[in-house]
């Protein structure tokens, strides 16, 4: 068991590590969308704890029938990116987050790593890198849909 400095250090070399790694996906000058999607409420994010790693892309609309709205019109665009996001994404309508918020969210999971665990960041960096190229892909295909939907309807 470490600390809460120790554990808080070594979240910050992940975090850190994976920033230098994920320029092979990204280049160096680029950063991941992740909260910088352009349309409100929707973020993508990345996930992890001592059991997983997720790539995960939220609706938070803090309205619960606008929030399964908008979710349900994204999965209505499926057809237009699911060959880019490949198998094994999970459609979750009421998902509680870590912090205690209901979202709904498109992610993928990949179980039985740790943050804490250094021989393991490895893979976590290449799940992470390769499913938040596809989910990012697959964004840029339905925003601007999206976008016109939340401008005509909220």
């Amino acid at each position: 068991m470490y600390s809460r400095e120790e554990a808080a250090q070594i979240r910050k070399e992940f975090w850190m590590a994976f920033d230098a790694y994920s320029r092979k996906f990204i280049g160096a000058k680029q950063k991941w969308i992740t909260y910088n999607t352009g349309l409100k409420d929707i973020v993508l994010k990345f996930d992890l704890d001592r059991n997983r790693a997720r790539v995960m892309l939220l609706v938070e609309h803090r309205n619960e029938d606008k929030r399964f709205d908008i979710f349900v019109r994204i999965k209505g665009f499926e057809m237009l990116y699911e060959d880019n996001l490949g198998e094994g994404w999970i459609w979750d309508e009421q998902l509680m987050t870590n912090s205690g918020k209901e979202v709904c969210a498109i992610y993928k999971q990949l179980d039985d790593v740790n943050i804490y665990n250094k021989n393991q960041w490895t893979d976590i960096f290449d799940f992470f890198g390769i499913e938040m190229m596809k989910i990012e892909s697959a964004f840029l295909e339905f925003k601007p849909l999206i976008k016109d939907y939340i401008n005509t309807n909220f």
